[in-house]
């Protein structure tokens, strides 16, 4: 079901270049990693390691986070959304969970971060979701137009605060659309957790913080969004 979703209405393509990994864990999977004190796993989001969300990842590294950026499609970029959309359709999830908790273990002990927390956008946000409920290692999450299955992934079990944020206008509903941001809200309250927020943000829809996307893009609005962010992961990762 989850999947189904990212069947686009509509194909664009996009000019991406793709990012180069800086190291890897274990001799097997490649990061892009960012120097800062503070630990910080980004997720991308359904285009792969690109060089967005590298960008992204160099920009909360000048907040104070140590990022790593793990590859999770292993060296594949989408160019359009229907090729997105297969590479998706064949992540392993379980993997991709193994690997993002492989990504918090290598920040906290190689890096030496004290705490670690998680930040996605998209797929990347539900995975950051799905993260903080089965990880041990993730202690906050920060996940933007994003929800992973709730009955899977159960709210109760988080490791940590979540803040997640959303656009007014995403159409993307059963995925990050307002339905699925209260959704999220009301699912926290049934499942006991009362540690995570909501922020919707007015006026913007899917994808406002990609700035390799003219298209969606609101640099008011990402900043702001980024800025919240990051307090709320400093707050929690001290």
């Amino acid at each position: 079901m989850q999947r189904s979703i990212f069947k686009s209405r509509f194909l664009y393509s996009l000019v991406y270049q793709k990012a180069t990994p800086t190291t890897t864990i274990g001799g097997k999977l490649p990061v892009y990693v960012t120097p800062a004190p503070y630990g910080l796993v980004i997720i991308q989001e359904w285009w792969g390691l690109n060089s967005s969300i590298c960008k992204t990842a160099d920009i909360m590294s000048t907040y104070g986070f140590k990022c790593v950026v793990p590859d999770l499609y292993r060296g594949k970029i989408a160019k359009d959304t229907e090729e997105a959309g297969h590479l998706l359709s064949g992540l392993d999830w379980k993997q991709a969970l193994i690997d993002i908790e492989e990504s918090a273990r290598y920040l906290k002990e190689d890096l030496h971060c004290k705490k670690v927390g998680i930040l996605g956008f998209c797929m990347g946000g539900a995975l950051s979701i799905a993260s903080i409920t089965t990880s041990k290692i993730i202690s906050a999450a920060a996940p933007f137009y994003g929800v992973c299955d709730l009955s899977t992934f159960k709210l109760s079990n988080a490791n940590g605060p979540i803040l997640a944020q959303f656009g007014q206008n995403d159409d993307m509903v059963g995925f990050s659309s307002v339905q699925d941001a209260k959704r999220l809200e009301s699912t926290a309250v049934q499942q006991g957790n009362k540690s995570l927020q909501v922020k919707i943000w007015p006026g913007v829809g899917h994808a406002f913080c990609n700035q390799d996307r003219p298209e969606v893009y609101n640099q008011t609005i990402a900043k702001q969004a980024l800025d919240l962010a990051a307090k709320f992961l400093h707050e929690n990762l001290k």
